[in-house]
């Protein structure tokens, strides 16, 4: 893709970790009631997905993608719909994961960043599994962990950019950038984000939501929104069907082991009502299989990634699309603070 293109988005405006997915559900079992008193709202539509399909994913770490869509990116692949998947980072600042891998209690930077490396390596895989080829996939490789600091002060060049407390990184490589002037600052995510968009022209777009509890994948849905705003703003009769999903969110989906993946009972299903997609046989085993490949991850949360291949995937459509960035503090981590 052209790095100009970046240009004319410019604008003049300034994991969990395993350790605390575990504390979320041990608090979300003292709240909880019963699980026979909860009420568990059924989803009422199928997401369409034809031929026309232009999807794009935007994951926050690898593996995001197969987790929420394994299941949908197999659907587009056989109606010949057109994909492409968009990792906003590397997953290389999941220090339980580092440490498992490396068998290091302390880290160096240059093993998060090798672990960043295989993190990309297994994605590549994964795709494979369900008959993606690489040439769909784009890293942007910004900072794990650190995308909602981007959101506040790292926002412009006002000031010096974000630098990763694990790699030590202050920008991208070369390699995963559109504009090679790209740091970790929220704007130029922004920009990337935007370019993306503008080239691509997705139908449909799937991002974690908002109040997804990882801080990563708050962040996610106020940096694609944001980026859909500057699109629009250049081309006013773009449009894309803006579609969420929810990956960490208390103890869910782990509080009832139903066949199909059931909606947390007390998260809003927005505008939409919950939207599904109904799985085969074959394509849960599809999907099992590509999340298998992510075997840094199945080292150490196997049944966290297991716990996602039912007979439905679920998705719904947020209320609202319109945010304003920068914000003075993260609504992201005020969120999550609030459960801890």
């Amino acid at each position: 893709m052209c790095g100009g293109m970046t240009h004319w988005l410019r604008r003049s405006r300034i994991g969990l970790t395993l350790t605390a997915l575990i504390a979320l559900w041990f608090i979300a079992s003292l709240r909880a009631d019963s699980h026979a008193t909860r009420r568990v709202s059924s989803p009422r539509q199928t997401l369409s997905i034809t031929a026309d399909t232009r999807l794009l994913i935007v994951a926050p770490h690898p593996d995001d993608e197969v987790l929420a869509a394994g299941g949908v990116i197999q659907r587009v692949r056989s109606v010949n719909g057109v994909l492409r998947i968009v990792y906003l980072t590397d997953g290389e600042g999941y220090r339980e994961g580092v440490q498992a891998e490396e068998h290091k209690a302390v880290p160096k930077p240059s093993d998060y960043r090798e672990y960043g490396l295989e993190r990309k390596d297994e994605a590549r895989h994964a795709l494979r599994t369900l008959g993606i080829g690489s040439d769909a996939l784009t890293f942007l490789g910004f900072p794990n962990e650190g995308l909602s600091r981007l959101m506040t002060v790292y926002w412009s060049e006002r000031r010096a950019a974000y630098r990763s407390p694990y790699t030590r990184r202050d920008r991208p490589l070369k390699s995963e950038t559109i504009d090679a002037d790209t740091k970790f600052r929220g704007e130029d995510l922004t920009q990337e984000l935007a370019a993306i968009i503008g080239e691509f022209k997705p139908t449909m777009i799937l991002v974690s939501r908002r109040e997804d509890q990882h801080v990563d994948h708050c962040a996610a849905w106020f940096f694609v929104a944001d980026a859909m705003g500057d699109v629009f703003r250049v081309e006013p009769g773009f449009d894309a069907d803006l579609i969420t999903y929810i990956i960490h969110y208390y103890s869910w989906p782990f509080e009832t082991d139903p066949p199909r993946l059931d909606p947390p009972p007390d998260l809003s299903s927005g505008v939409s009502g919950w939207l599904t997609v109904p799985l085969t046989t074959r394509e849960m085993e599809t999907k099992r299989r590509a999340l298998r490949q992510y075997k840094t991850q199945m080292r150490v949360m196997d049944w966290f990634l297991e716990g996602f291949v039912r007979r439905s995937e679920i998705f719904s459509r947020p209320a609202t699309r319109h945010v304003v960035l920068p914000v003075r503090r993260s609504p992201c981590d005020a969120f999550i603070e609030s459960h801890h």
